[in-house]
């Protein structure tokens, strides 16, 4: 896990060769950390490992960090979606005669 600003300054051949690997790693971990890069980018993917059994992926907007919806649980090395976007995505059913239905994934 690792983050960058994924600026390759103009430097000595092997700072150049470190600062590039780092981007990459950065790049291959999705900028994963219990802090936000310092130097984001419209579109970036980052992963929130600030509660170690529950991985938050986020994805910059140009202006702030939305919550994808869903987490990662390392404990379980699973996705979960979390239920309030769950919730704010299932409208409230107003049938009484409904049945509930569940899906199993995995």
């Amino acid at each position: 896990m690792s983050q960058h600003d994924m600026i390759i300054a103009n430097q000595s051949f092997a700072n150049f060769r470190t600062d590039l690997n780092n981007g990459l790693q950065a790049l291959a971990s999705m900028s994963s950390g219990a802090n936000a890069p310092s130097t984001p980018y419209a579109g970036q993917m980052w992963i929130d490992t600030t509660t170690a059994t529950a991985w938050q992926p986020k994805i910059y907007d140009g202006a702030a960090w939305i919550n994808l919806p869903f987490f990662i649980n390392t404990a379980t090395n699973d996705a979960n979606l979390t239920t309030t976007e769950v919730t704010s995505l299932v409208p409230a059913e107003s049938d009484p005669q409904s049945v509930a239905l569940a899906i199993a994934l995995g």
